[in-house]
């Protein structure tokens, strides 16, 4: 059945219009499978590319066709498998496709089976109980659960998924891929409650295929340009994708495999049909008595939206069953880094929450080993959004995700408090006032000696320290619109630019620094006068600081306590990425790390 490359995503319709122009039509968008005699390195003899996707179809046809027995129901979904569930129909058996390339009048013109619906997965609603469900192409990696979740959804106990396309198979170089990581779909899988029956790796066979549609872009450079009005920058940037991706398939990066699953039709253990999501699936309001019983504390609405939606948070929750209440919850709030002097992201765990009545024990069949691994998978590693993540959890849940495989240690968290009377420093001509959020001159202060400051860093760690994520922190905060924050700069001289840039809240009796930025050479200097002015603002009480301690060296006075408070900083240990060994003490935190204080 013929695809209208107008009809698909914008990612999708070069490859079908170069389809087009070279075959007349373009009724597939997946790979071929190239026989014995098709070469990958001889571009002009290799066989036709549309022979090698129509060897695919018949091979995947007869895998399907193994797995249907009886009267059956199948669900096919994709804009290449149109030929699929013709051919399926055709033998009486229930079909429904799903494709956003269906046309609103072939509705009409074809006869009820298949049943057509224009539209994709995640918002069709083909109905329950199919025996069989297919699975065209490859999807980000983000993407993998709620598709999981939704053929899990319409599948009856016992019945076939059968899905393919392009996986990830080695994430151990630090190089961001959109591609669903092969060893995460596995386990994911399992999670879910399907059992892998067979997994094909088509990678050889379908790079044959590859060669040949590069060559047919070549081909039709002219007509894509005159016909189709693609630009030659559009055209060299796309030769060079399919450039990458046959390297890629030729060192084992990336691969093409055909799975076929089987839903467990009696699955045993705990929790085995709780229903996953991530920050889409449910609104703020159904995870405040959760947040309640979990830690003590008033869930706070406009907290939650700060961090989640002003901050694009991300989650992975677990429902006891579908439509049940939460009742697990993993969350992060993304940050900015400089990692060793590159630009990167890490994400913050938070919101870590089991409801305590079902938190019977902490094993790999537990709800908390399965939410906080399936957001380990989504976020953080060598080749998704985040390459690092860090956090604050308390020692008993880091030693529960440690024995897990979840986390290693990178650092402890200490307290130092600073002398409460620190003698008078009459050789400093120096003032502290308030920084005006909305003066363009107080914003370049906090720019420049963030500047200055992240240089001191290319050997360590650091958090994103510029206006924009200040602004956001502090200002934007639902503590800062409470007036609990007070930003301050430090200058000498009346008109003079700032020296340093520093955050308090009031905790306990003393002032908690949440942030100071400026270069590392003063930092002892510039925590010497701040704890004067706190000093004598509260008559005898000084500063104290939190901080990963590394660092300790960097901002002890004479006669600062260092006090332990039982937290230790994480790494991810579950999916490849940076060690703990390359991460130990190279973290720089303070109390405005932490997203909740």
């Amino acid at each position: 059945m013929a695809i209208n490359p107008d009809q698909l995503l914008p990612s999708q319709r070069l490859y079908a219009k170069v389809l087009e122009l070279e075959f007349g039509e373009c009724r597939y968008l997946h790979y071929g499978l190239g026989d014995e005699r098709s070469p990958i390195g001889d571009l002009g003899s290799a066989e036709s590319v549309l022979a090698m996707q129509q060897r695919f179809n018949t091979c995947l046809g007869e895998q399907v066709d193994a797995a249907i027995a009886g009267e059956v129901r199948v669900l096919v979904v994709g804009p290449s498998l149109g030929d699929l569930a013709e051919s399926i129909a055709s033998r009486g058996i229930e079909t429904v496709w799903i494709s956003t390339t269906i046309a609103a009048n072939e509705k009409a013109e074809y006869p009820v089976n298949p049943r057509r619906l224009n539209s994709d997965l995640l918002t069709a609603e083909p109905g329950m109980n199919f025996d069989v469900i297919v699975i065209e192409g490859s999807y980000h990696y983000l993407d993998q659960l709620p598709i999981l979740n939704k053929c899990r959804e319409a599948i009856r106990g016992g019945g076939a998924l059968f899905i393919f396309g392009e996986f990830l198979d080695d994430d151990s170089l630090i190089e961001r891929s959109p591609l669903p990581n092969l060893s995460s779909f596995r386990q994911l899988s399992d999670r879910l409650g399907y059992e892998i029956v067979s997994e094909e790796d088509l990678t050889i066979a379908s790079q044959s295929s590859l060669v040949g549609f590069t060559a047919l872009v070549r081909r039709q450079r002219t007509a894509l340009s005159e016909q189709a009005g693609i630009s030659a920058d559009q055209l060299a940037e796309f030769e060079a994708q399919l450039q990458q991706t046959n390297q890629e398939f030729s060192n084992g990066r990336r691969c093409f495999r055909l799975f076929r699953l089987n839903k467990v039709a009696n699955p045993t253990g705990e929790y085995v049909n709780a229903e996953y999501g991530d920050i889409h699936s449910f609104q703020p309001a159904e995870v405040a008595d959760l947040f309640e019983k979990s830690f003590n504390v008033k869930f706070d609405p406009e907290l939650w939206r700060w961090k989640y939606e002003l901050g694009d948070g991300k989650c992975v929750i677990a429902r006891q069953h579908r439509g049940g209440e939460i009742v697990s919850h993993y969350g992060g709030a993304p940050r900015q880094i400089y990692y060793f002097g590159e630009l990167s992201m890490a994400i913050q765990p938070c919101d870590v929450m089991v409801l305590p009545e079902i938190r019977k024990h902490y094993g790999k069949s537990s709800l908390f080993f399965k939410t906080a691994a399936t957001f380990l998978e989504r976020e953080i590693g060598n080749t998704v959004n985040q390459l690092l993540g860090f956090g604050f959890p308390n020692q008993p849940t880091m030693n529960i995700a440690i024995r897990l495989g979840l986390y290693e240690k990178t650092d402890d968290y200490v307290e130092v408090v600073f002398p409460a009377s620190p003698p008078k420093l009459d050789s400093y001509v120096s003032t502290w006032s308030d920084v005006d959020g909305g003066d363009p001159v107080h914003q370049q202060d906090v720019e420049n000696l963030w500047e200055q400051m992240r240089a001191d860093f290319r050997e360590g760690v650091i958090g994103m320290r510029h206006w924009q994520y200040i602004k956001y922190r502090y200002f934007d905060h639902p503590f800062g619109a409470r007036g609990l924050y007070r930003c301050l700069a430090l200058r000498t001289g009346e008109g003079n630019a700032a020296q340093a840039i520093a955050v308090l809240k009031a905790h306990g009796d003393r002032q908690l620094v949440m942030d100071l930025i400026c270069p590392l050479a003063s930092i002892k200097t510039v925590l010497a006068q701040l704890n004067q002015l706190v000093t004598e603002e509260q008559t005898g009480a000084g500063l104290k600081l939190w901080i990963t301690r590394a660092w300790v060296k960097r901002i002890k006075l004479d006669g600062a306590i260092v006090n332990e408070l039982g937290i230790e900083i994480p790494c991810n240990s579950w999916n490849p990425g940076p060690s703990s060994q390359t991460l130990y003490g190279a973290w720089w935190l303070t109390a405005g790390d932490m997203d909740f204080v």
